[in-house]
C-alpha cells in the first residue's frame, strides 16, 4: 500500500519533470526576426536588428507574403563572411557561414528562413540584394566574441568587399554588449533613410 509520503513524492516528481519539459520546450523556441519593408524611405530591414540566443537557440527570419511581383526583391538572409560574396568575416571562425538564398517563395502565407546557432560568439548577417540600404542584423551567442567585434569595414585592408556606410551604421547602433542586456534591439528607423527617388540624407 503506498503512503502518503511516498504519493507526495511521487507527484512532486512528476511535477518536476513537467516542468523541466516545459523549459526545454521554451528553450528550444525560435527568435523571430521580421522582415520588414518601408519603401518611401528606401528602408529594407531585419526587425528587431540585434537579438541574443543561447548557444544552441534557433532564429527564423520570416515575412508576411501576400503575393506581388518584386514584394521581396530578393531578400536573403547572408554571413558576413569571405565564402559569401568575399566579405570580411564578422562571425566566429569556427562557425560555419549561412546563407539563404534569395526568398522568394511563401509557405502558409510567409516567406521563412531559421538557422541553428552552435558556437558562441557574435555574428553579424546582411541582406545580399540591399546592403546599400543598410538591412544588417547581429546575433549574440552566448556571450559576444569574435572578428564581428572590429570595426565594420576592417576587411577592407584585407581586399574583401566594401562595407557601405548604411551597413556600417547600423551595426555601430547595436553594440554587443547591450544586445546581451536587452535581449533584443529594434531596429532603428530613422538612423539610416534613403528617400524616394533616392536622394540620401
Amino acid at each position: 500500500m503506498i503512503t502518503r509520503r511516498e504519493l507526495l513524492v511521487g507527484a512532486a516528481s512528476v511535477m518536476a519533470a513537467v516542468r523541466q519539459v516545459g523549459a526545454q520546450a521554451q528553450a528550444q523556441e525560435p527568435v523571430t526576426i521580421r522582415l520588414g519593408v518601408n519603401y518611401p524611405n528606401g528602408q529594407y530591414y531585419f526587425d528587431p536588428v540585434g537579438v541574443f540566443v543561447p548557444v544552441g537557440g534557433t532564429v527564423r527570419w520570416q515575412f508576411p507574403f501576400r503575393g506581388g511581383v518584386g514584394a521581396l526583391m530578393g531578400i536573403t538572409v547572408t554571413a558576413f563572411h569571405p565564402a559569401n560574396a568575399n566579405h570580411e568575416l564578422r562571425i566566429p571562425a569556427q562557425a560555419m557561414p549561412f546563407d539563404s538564398r534569395p526568398m522568394n517563395r511563401a509557405q502558409d502565407g510567409f516567406v521563412r528562413f531559421e538557422h541553428t546557432f552552435t558556437v558562441e560568439g557574435t555574428y553579424d548577417y546582411f541582406s545580399a540584394s540591399h546592403e546599400v540600404l543598410g538591412m544588417v542584423g547581429r546575433i549574440v551567442v552566448g556571450k559576444p566574441g569574435g572578428p564581428a567585434e572590429q570595426p565594420p569595414g576592417y576587411g577592407g585592408r584585407e581586399g574583401r568587399a566594401v562595407m557601405f556606410p548604411a551597413e556600417a551604421a547600423v551595426l555601430n547602433a547595436c553594440p554587443p554588449g547591450e544586445i546581451v542586456q536587452k535581449k533584443t534591439i529594434a531596429y532603428p528607423r530613422s538612423l539610416v533613410t534613403r528617400v524616394y527617388p533616392f536622394s540620401q540624407r
